[in-house]
């Protein structure tokens, strides 16, 4: 069921040099009813007027209940959103409306389940922690947890995961380090989530997958996936895209050589003189 309200950013905490996460609190002081991996549009207002944009909740802390909404963005050079909250203070507030979305948990617990992410992707496999934690728990689900960044600088939430990986046996982290020269940890992996991916042999008979990120990530995974037999059914995927500011082009002004080309036809197609 989706509602609408209003929210009020209270936090702002820096993760890296690019990635920040935002507290904002309901207004109604009402809970949120969300099943981890959803997400919400939030509707901001700035000299330019109203913009939306659609977050996916990263709530996981023992305080982040209730009427409180985390989120993790990464700066976007010209983006709306980012000259907006990067440059802010607590107080403003926003209009949201939600959730939506269908990267969740699947109902039925599959033998193993790959969750693959890339940067701030990792925000609705956040909240699943918790009920992975329990499953991980009481039955015999193993699962693989890829998570594609350039550098170390970009591992967020890496306390949270590696404290996962330690209390779990069958919980196993792939950090995927795209721009390092030297693997440094049994969790780290030269590369892209796509080369990790086909390392672990994915299997449709066994497996289920859940896919966030970039557009590009995504599609290159969903390929493999389909080229191993998966059916969409099998697949939950969300695309992150990164809003960019818009700027429309100049016309370019018209030559000499180009007016008068314009003339000439308009004078060939014009009706003769009745007079």
């Amino acid at each position: 069921m989706t509602t609408s309200f209003e929210v009020e950013l209270t936090r702002i905490r820096e993760l890296s040099d690019s990635t920040r996460d935002f507290r904002f609190v309901r207004i109604d002081g009402q809970d949120n009813k969300f099943e981890a991996g959803q997400f919400y549009r939030f509707i901001f207002s700035d000299a330019d007027g109203e913009f939306e944009r659609s977050y996916s909740l990263v709530n996981f802390e023992a305080d982040a209940h209730g009427p409180v909404m985390d989120l993790v963005i990464s700066r976007v050079e010209g983006g709306r959103a980012t000259r907006l909250l990067f440059d802010t203070e607590p107080g403003i507030k926003a209009q949201v409306s939600g959730p939506f979305g269908r990267l969740v948990l699947p109902e039925k617990q599959p033998e193993r389940l790959i969750m693959i992410s890339a940067s701030v992707g990792i925000a609705p496999y956040m909240p699943m922690l918790a009920p992975l934690n329990d499953w991980l728990g009481q039955t015999d689900i193993t699962v693989e947890f890829l998570f594609g960044v350039r550098d170390r600088s970009e591992f967020l939430y890496q306390d949270v995961l590696l404290a996962m990986q330690h209390k779990h046996s069958r919980f196993h982290l792939h950090l995927c380090l795209s721009g390092e020269q030297q693997a440094e940890a049994d969790h780290e992996h030269l590369g892209y989530v796509q080369a990790q991916l086909e390392q672990l042999q994915p299997n449709p008979a066994t497996d289920y997958v859940l896919l966030c990120g970039n557009p590009n990530m995504i599609d290159d995974c969903y390929a493999l996936l389909k080229d191993r037999g998966f059916k969409a059914r099998q697949v939950r995927r969300e695309k992150y895209v990164f809003a960019r500011e818009s700027v429309p082009k100049k016309q370019a002004a018209l030559t000499d050589d180009q007016k008068r080309l314009i003339a000439e036809k308009m004078k060939r197609y014009q009706k003769p003189d009745s007079t």
